[in-house]
């Protein structure tokens, strides 16, 4: 019996290594989000799959995005590395990844992931930040 399950933790183990997807125990991303009133975005796992840098998170709706300052239910993110983020939008930082995402459907609490890299070899020994915003009247 005992061989028999130090078998199967040997080959759990084994085919562990074979998987697609890297995933990392921690995120390693900052979360800079200033409608987190209305908002809450809690990171699950960063992940890579393919070239891509991956954030899995759970998303909470508390309240509507208009009463955070928002005009519409989209939000926008940035992403970008964590030790750029104070440079952000003075010129002296790049966002590595951007987007909106839609919360008009949404309710209550949901998966969420937000693509933070199209380039994972070089972020994959970076600290990363998210950057939550409003969307800008279009």
């Amino acid at each position: 019996m005992k061989k028999y399950a130090v078998e199967v933790l040997f080959m759990s183990a084994c085919a562990g290594m074979f998987l697609p997807v890297f995933a990392w125990g921690g995120t390693d991303v900052n979360i800079d989000n200033p409608l987190a009133e209305c908002v809450d975005i809690h990171p699950v796992h960063r992940q890579e799959m393919d070239n891509l840098t991956i954030l899995k998170t759970t998303v909470t709706l508390k309240k509507s995005t208009g009463e955070c300052g928002c005009f519409s239910t989209l939000i926008s993110y940035t992403s970008l590395l964590a030790q750029d983020v104070e440079g952000y939008g003075r010129g002296s930082a790049y966002s590595l990844q951007e987007g909106n995402i839609s919360l008009a459907k949404m309710q209550g609490r949901y998966p969420l992931s937000f693509v933070l890299s199209v380039d994972n070899q070089s972020v994959r020994d970076q600290k990363l930040a998210l950057m939550i915003r409003c969307t800008p009247p279009l």
